[in-house]
């Protein structure tokens, strides 16, 4: 039986605009993780959305020089802060986006190529 996986197949590892789209979605959009998980195409108790979100939190924390250790609160709940994280947000969107590469995906395969391999 072959595994089913619902992952994006994401080439790009470094930090993407899929890492801005997703913590831009986790402030606006009001779902829940498992929610997000499943729009970006994760498993459900997958901890990508959050590891994604946290990576543009501190690089927006760099870019206003601010400290992670007396902004722990905000990381650890963004959406208690969502208006906060928005301002440094829009303030900075330029300059993450200009950090950031285009995110990438492997082509799915057919079932008949997954079979010949």
């Amino acid at each position: 039986m072959e595994k089913k996986t619902s992952r994006p197949n994401l080439k790009t590892k470094q930090f993407s605009t899929l890492h801005i789209e997703i913590f831009e979605q986790l402030l606006v959009s009001g779902k829940t993780n498992w929610d997000l998980n499943r729009q970006f195409g994760y498993t459900k108790k997958s901890h990508s959305v959050v590891d994604h979100s946290r990576k543009v939190m501190y690089k927006l924390l760099i870019l206003e020089n601010l400290k992670r250790e007396e902004n722990l609160d905000k990381v650890i709940y963004p959406r208690l802060y969502k208006f906060w994280w928005k301002r440094l947000l829009d303030k900075n969107k330029p300059a993450l986006l200009g950090k950031a590469v285009v995110a990438l995906y492997y082509e799915e395969r057919s079932a008949l190529t997954r079979k010949n391999c």
